[in-house]
Parts: structure tokens; C-alpha cells; sequence
């Protein structure tokens, strides 16, 4: 290649990427930002218009809409993968073959994702026990959730192409404007009287609207935006990985959503309801940063592509400190405030306890670190270890958190899930020091101290007595400033010069746009 190329230098590369990676992180802010705002005005108005009988087999139908997805062998996840490692190569016939394996993989798997559908349909009485009124009402439910999946596979293709080639945030402010249309169908359905069937119906259709967007932009943008017949050998290439991050996917999936269907199916969808509840809004803010901290990954993988492995170590350890100086944050928050916030957003009757509160706090810290780690293992195309770890792992929930939750409820399956997640975040350790040579002794000198302020804060907040509970959202809002506040200072105060320096510098260039 020409020497004299600016992409291909490794300043401007490295430019570049910083600046793809700060667009990225404020679209993903962006979409992340509407998604709180129309979830935070929305969820309320879904179960107090549904109940809590019929939002938590919502909920329900939703995991389970999940688990179908991932039938059709998830090419397009697949394509995003292939085409991000090998963005720096300028063949684009080979990314047009990519995008026909990708096509013809769903096309293939088709007939599976509709004979599981069907058997799903038929079978969700059996799992989602409502009361008898109820049944046909979340038959339907789940029949309309089914076709959207079949739907959304297939219109997932552009915004997978976008996002593999570094490339997601051109589509920023449509897909902001797309969100808050889709909370707007939600409103109206549930404002109708439409119930279960009309929620179910408005996301369809506002997932729909964003990926008919992503398609305009994706047109507008790559050029070569265009399938084309893959040769056999590359198709197999490319089954073979599908494959595998088929059941990476169906880990993960079995890892992120089990508890909510293990808490319906043994203690009836009103505790499942109760259960997704405690944890919505720590869900909503570790969306946010998860996309802040994973904003760079189509660039991680340019830099495994071009195996600069000592440049990877830096930029893991630097988004490392940076989730645990984020996750001392959410987690004091959550801990203090997610009660009363809770009662003042959908009433009181949600909340599973300060046992399962804290749970799901160290659940969600030790899914980021998971998450983080996972984003490597994916740019390095290593689809197998991934899957058969998070295969185990997502058998260990269903298994031991079945069990667990039997015996204790609620803290059961949220004990195993954090257990579950510490190993596999330990294996990933061993995994990624083995196929890139980082060291675990040198990780483990960069964020102890970050990893201790972590926990005693969060051992502070679970152990004194902090019963703060405001009466209306004006105090509310005053009292998490104030605590955010003296979190921050904290930080601030025993934080390392060289960690403050490098938090600072990495927020920079991740906004520098």
C-alpha cells in the first residue's frame, strides 16, 4: 500500500481511531441517553397498564424472544466481527463476498428459527404460568415478539456493516430520533387499551424504523454496500465462525438472561416482575457504560488485526481503571438510592431487598469486566473458547441458580450468577495473557489500588445505616447530587497522579471529536 496513505500511517491510524472511537461513544451516548429518557417515561406507564402479573411475563417473553434469536446461527453479529478485523484492507470484493456469506447463513437457518418459533408458541403456557384469562393474550404476545425476530435479523445486516467498519455513529441522530418515536408507539399502545399485544407490536415496529435507517445511511456511506456470491471456501470459513459465536451468543445470552425466566418459572411471573425491577435501573446505567467503555471496539480490533498487542495491553488496562472508577460510582448509587427511587418511579411492591440489591450491583461489576475482556477475545476471532466458556458458564446459572433459587429465592440465583461471571472473568485472564502475551501480574499491579477504593466505598454504603428516603423527586435529585458529589471527591483525593492523569486523558480523547 501507499506509504503516503494518512489511514495507513501509524500517527494518523492511531488518530483516526481515536477519533472514529469519540463519535462513536457520542452516538452511542446519544441513542443511550434517549433510550433512559423514553424508558425512565414509559416503564411506568407498562406496569402500571399491564400489572404486575402481565409485565413480568412481558418481561419473560422478551428473554425468551431472546433465546430464539439466536437460531438463524447470528451471522450478522458475525459479519460485524469480519469485516471490523479487516477494515484496514482495501479489497472491497471481499467484504462484498462477507456480506453475501452473512445473507446466505440466514437464508439457511431460516426454517430452524421458524420451527423453534413454533414450538416455542405452542409451549409458552407451560412456562409463563399466568392466570387462565391471561394465556391466549401472551400466546399472541409471543407469536408477534417471534416475527419481529424474524424480521430484525435480517434488518440488523446495514447497522452491523456500519458498526464493522467503524462507521455506526454516521446514523447518530436518526437513530436518537427513531428511539423516541418507538417510546411514543409504546405510550399510545398502552394509552389505547392495547395491552401486552400493542407494547409488544410498538417495539417491532420502532426497531424496524432504526434499521431502515441504518440502511439509508449505509447506502449513503459505503460504496460498496452490496452483497456478492461468496466462493465455497469462504462461506464455510465463514459458517465455521458463525457457529461458534452462535454459541457464544447463546452463552452470553444464557449468562444475561436466565435469572429473570429461572425467577418466573419457579416463583411465578409477579416475582419475576419484582425481581427485573430491582434491577432496571442499574441495567440503564450500566448500558450507558458499557457503550462509553466498549466504544472503541471496532478499533480494538484494527489493532489485533494488525496484532500491535503491546498498544492493546495500554488501552486495557486504561478502560479497566476507567469501569472501576464508573462502577464506584453506579454501584454507591445504586445502593443508596435505588429503593426509594424505585418507589417514587412505579410504587412501592418492586423492590427485592438490599441483599439483592448489592447482588446485582457486584453482578453487573463483574459482567463489565467480563463484557471489556470479551470485546478482545471477539476482536481476536477466538469465537470457540467464548463459546464453550460461556456455554458452561450459562449451564452453571440455570443448574446451580435453579437450585439456589429454590432453596433461597430471589439472592440465590443472583449469588450464582455473581460466582458464574468471577470465573469466567478469571478465565478470560488466562485466555487473553495466552493468545496476546499481556501479563496478569502487571494487570493486577495497575488496578489494585482502583479495585480497592471500589471496595470499600462500596462496603461503606452497605454497611452503615444510610436511610435516605426522599419524598418527592426535587429531594431526590438533590440528594444523589450531593452523594455523587462526595463520591467523586473521594476519587479525586486517593486516586494515584497517574491514574487521575490517564482517566482524564482517555475521557479527552474518547470526546475529542
Amino acid at each position: 500500500m501507499d506509504n503516503a496513505d494518512p489511514i495507513n500511517t501509524p500517527q494518523s491510524s492511531g488518530h483516526n481511531l481515536t477519533r472514529r472511537a469519540g463519535l462513536t461513544l457520542l452516538s452511542n451516548l446519544l441513542e443511550q441517553g434517549a433510550s433512559l429518557i423514553v424508558g425512565f417515561l414509559v416503564t411506568p406507564l407498562i406496569i402500571r397498564g399491564l400489572g404486575t402479573e402481565l409485565y413480568g411475563a412481558w418481561t419473560m417473553i422478551q428473554r425468551t424472544a431472546g433465546y430464539l434469536a439466536l437460531s438463524d446461527f447470528r451471522p450478522m453479529g458475525t459479519l460485524k466481527f469480519t469485516l471490523a478485523i479487516r477494515q484496514h484492507v482495501e479489497d472491497t470484493d471481499e467484504k462484498q463476498r462477507q456480506i453475501g456469506s452473512a445473507l446466505l447463513v440466514w437464508l439457511i437457518t431460516l426454517p430452524i428459527l421458524l420451527i423453534f418459533g413454533c414450538f416455542v408458541i405452542w409451549a409458552t403456557p407451560s412456562f409463563i404460568r399466568t392466570s387462565s384469562g391471561y394465556q391466549y393474550l401472551v400466546q399472541i404476545t409471543m407469536t408477534i415478539m417471534i416475527l419481529g425476530v424474524v424480521l430484525g435479523r435480517l434488518l440488523s445486516l446495514p447497522g452491523n456493516v456500519l458498526r464493522g467498519m467503524n462507521l455506526g455513529y454516521k446514523a447518530m441522530g436518526l437513530n436518537t430520533v427513531t428511539i423516541l418515536v418507538g417510546g411514543l408507539g409504546s405510550i399510545a399502545a398502552i394509552r389505547l387499551g392495547w395491552s401486552i399485544v400493542g407494547v409488544a407490536v410498538a417495539g417491532i415496529f420502532g426497531m424496524a424504523l432504526t434499521e431502515s435507517v441504518r440502511f439509508w445511511v449505509a447506502r449513503q456511506e459505503i460504496a460498496w454496500f452490496r452483497p456478492s456470491r461468496p466462493a465455497k471456501k469462504d462461506f464455510l470459513v465463514f459458517l465455521a465462525l458463525s457457529g461458534w459465536f452462535f454459541l457464544s451468543a447463546l452463552g452470553a445470552l444464557l449468562l444475561n438472561s436466565s435469572d429473570v425466566i429461572i425467577v418466573g418459572v419457579l416463583l411465578g411471573p409477579s416475582a419475576a416482575a419484582v425481581y427485573a425491577t430491582t434491577g432496571m435501573v442499574l441495567g440503564f446505567l450500566m448500558s450507558i457504560v458499557t457503550q462509553m467503555l466498549t466504544a472503541g471496539g471496532p478499533g480494538i480490533s484494527e489493532i489485533c488485526g494488525r496484532r500491535d498487542f503491546l498498544r492493546l495491553e495500554k488501552v486495557r488496562i486504561e478502560l479497566h481503571i476507567l469501569a472501576f472508577s464508573l462502577m464506584t460510582l453506579v454501584g454507591v448509587g445504586i445502593i443508596i438510592f435505588n429503593r426509594s427511587f424505585l418507589q417514587l418511579w412505579v410504587g412501592k411492591g418492586y423492590y427485592a431487598g438490599n441483599t439483592v440489591n448489592i447482588l446485582l450491583v457486584l453482578i453487573a461489576f463483574q459482567s463489565l469486566l467480563y463484557k471489556l475482556d470479551g470485546v478482545i477475545v471477539d476482536c481476536l476471532l477466538d469465537f470457540k473458547s467464548k463459546a464453550v466458556s460461556s456455554l458452561v458458564g450459562g449451564g452453571i446459572i440455570v443448574v446451580m441458580g435453579g437450585w439456589m433459587t429454590y432453596q433461597w429465592g430471589f439472592w440465590g440465583v443472583a449469588l450464582a450468577a455473581w460466582l458464574t461471571y468471577m470465573g469466567l472473568w478469571l478465565y478470560f485472564l488466562s485466555l487473553i495473557r495466552k493468545r496476546t502475551g499481556i501479563g496478569f501480574r502487571k494487570y493486577i499491579r495497575d488496578v489494585f489500588w482502583p479495585m480497592t477504593l471500589f471496595v470499600i466505598l462500596l462496603c461503606m454504603v452497605s454497611i452503615l445505616p444510610l436511610n435516605l428516603s426522599p419524598t418527592n423527586w426535587l429531594v431526590f435529585i438533590g440528594n444523589v447530587f450531593s452523594v455523587a458529589l462526595g463520591v467523586m471527591i473521594f476519587l479525586f483525593l486517593l486516586m494515584k497522579k497517574t491514574h487521575k492523569a490517564l482517566v482524564l486523558r482517555r475521557l479527552r480523547t474518547l470526546l475529542d471529536r
